[in-house]
């Protein structure tokens, strides 16, 4: 469909489907991931502390034990290998190959701290250590800085004999913390290494799984696509079709259905529009030549189209209350009202009429209020009045009784008209056959009482007034419940 032809806001949606599901899924599992590397990072630099703390200790306690008495002071004699390990006189850049150990530092001296052995320039420890819970050992564990670098230190206290007897030394060995650091670092970047090639791999499958998934909504698009705008039968749901396009599909039948009814409410109102104006257009025609050619007189002629077009207005005004009684536009229009208030509102507008036609309008009022929708039973009132008022003789008496009864309300139109024929009371409310042609009635009103009585959840009931015997008048009752 070319971009021009599509509806208002069907090129463009609010959000992607599939880049919401994606970023749903995939956020909390990268966030999981950051977490987990960065947990694995701390748990690395844990070990890598521990570790390196042990082998720490190891070198205090190898230290320790070169410690020996000569010449009457104590000595310290490292071999090759313990000097090429303990080099404190390294300096510069490190080279790659010695990237892969660290350079360690020791300091021997007495309690006082005074220098015996190892870096002079490492500050000596202050104070004396409690026994070690993991190492049995008077020993401490501690973070300083030399140069600006930080170190991690183990501090040993060994007894040693001397002259005087046995002493205490104590043994520092330290290595710089910028290489269990770098340790803990590298497992850090292999772990996100290895976890952001899992998200990769994740959002390929995640991509590809929603696209399996959202098939079966592309499928129906395109069936949708494919209908003809003519074509309202409900769609058909097949085995295939996933649960959670159901609501989707029930919605759009539900909007199948109402735009049917529509759609037939429509035609069967322009059939019944076509079949009750046709006769009225024709005589209009014929009066209107009739007058024209002289067969009639002018005078007579007018006379004739406007009684004409006072049956055809009458005749519209019912087809477009019906059509709007049948289209249910009550929806979203419900109200509380004075039915005493609408009652005088209808008497009073079309007093006019009853005036003119010298009538005894009376109205028995009974005090009450209705929720419901307030036109349906205004237009009621107004058409069941209208026929009273056309079917009273001149000069006669019509009124509107109203009894409140456990349930609703009772609302009745009566007069003393000639009431209605036998055989035209069994399908007085069928449109377009309730009607007396006599009195040139299409039938239809009644049928529009009776359908709008039902919308607001009562009843229209029309019976002959009875006297002696004999149809006196009609009376015409609207029941409305408390609660429609």
């Amino acid at each position: 469909m070319p971009p021009s032809d599509r509806p208002a806001g069907a090129a463009r949606g609010g959000f992607s489907l599939r880049h919401r599901l994606l970023l749903g899924l995939c956020l909390p599992v990268a966030v999981f991931m950051v977490v987990d590397a960065w947990a694995s990072y701390h748990a690395a630099l844990g070990t890598a502390q521990r570790a390196f703390d042990r082998l720490l200790v190891t070198s205090a306690h190898a230290l320790a034990d070169l410690i020996h008495l000569e010449q009457g002071q104590l000595q310290i004699s490292l071999p090759h290998a313990a000097l090429e390990l303990y080099d404190s006189d390294q300096g510069g850049e490190r080279q790659p190959e010695e990237a892969t150990r660290s350079r360690m530092i020791y300091r021997v001296s007495y309690l006082d701290g005074a220098y015996l052995a190892g870096d002079s320039a490492l500050e000596p420890y202050r104070g004396v250590a409690a026994v070690h819970p993991r190492y049995g050992a008077r020993l401490a564990l501690y973070d300083t800085l030399q140069g600006g670098e930080p170190l991690r230190i183990a501090v040993l206290w060994q007894p040693v004999e001397t002259e005087e007897g046995l002493r205490y030394v104590v043994v520092q060995v330290g290595e710089p913390s910028a290489y269990r650091d770098r340790i803990a670092q590298g497992i850090l970047w292999q772990t996100l290494g290895r976890q952001a090639l899992l998200l990769v791999v994740l959002l390929a499958l995640v991509w590809a799984a929603i696209t399996v998934a959202l098939r079966p909504l592309r499928v129906f698009a395109r069936g949708l696509e494919a209908r003809p705008a003519s074509n309202l039968d409900p769609l058909m749901v097949v085995p295939q079709t996933p649960r959670e396009l159901l609501p989707l599909v029930n919605a759009f039948n539900r909007l199948l259905g109402l735009a049917g009814r529509a759609q037939a409410l429509q035609q069967r109102f322009v059939a019944d529009a076509s079949h009750q104006l046709r006769t009225p257009l024709a005589v209009l025609q014929l009066q209107a030549h009739a007058g024209l050619c002289g067969d009639v007189p002018a005078h007579e002629a007018l006379q004739q189209v406007a009684a004409t077009t006072r049956r055809t207005s009458r005749v519209v005004q019912q087809l477009l209350t019906w059509n709007r009684a049948r289209a249910d536009v009550s929806a979203g229009q419900i109200e509380t009202v004075d039915l005493v208030a609408l009652v005088e509102e209808v008497a009073i507008e079309l007093s006019p009429l009853i005036s003119a036609r010298h009538q005894d309008l009376q109205f028995d009022p009974a005090p009450c209020r209705w929720t419901g929708p307030a036109w349906m039973v205004r237009e009621i009132l107004v058409n069941l009045l209208h026929n009273a008022l056309h079917y009273t003789p001149e000069g006669g008496a019509l009124g509107i009784r109203m009894a409140v009864e456990p349930g609703g309300v009772a609302l009745t139109v009566h007069d003393d008209g000639p009431g209605i024929a036998e055989p035209l009371l069994q399908n007085l409310f069928v449109p377009f056959v309730g009607g007396d042609p006599h009195r040139q009635g299409t039938g239809l009103g009644l049928a529009i009482c009776h359908e709008m009585a039902q919308a607001c959840g009562g009843r229209l009931e029309v019976a002959n007034r009875l006297r002696e015997g004999r149809a006196a008048g009609l009376n015409a009752t609207l029941w409305l419940p408390t609660n429609p």
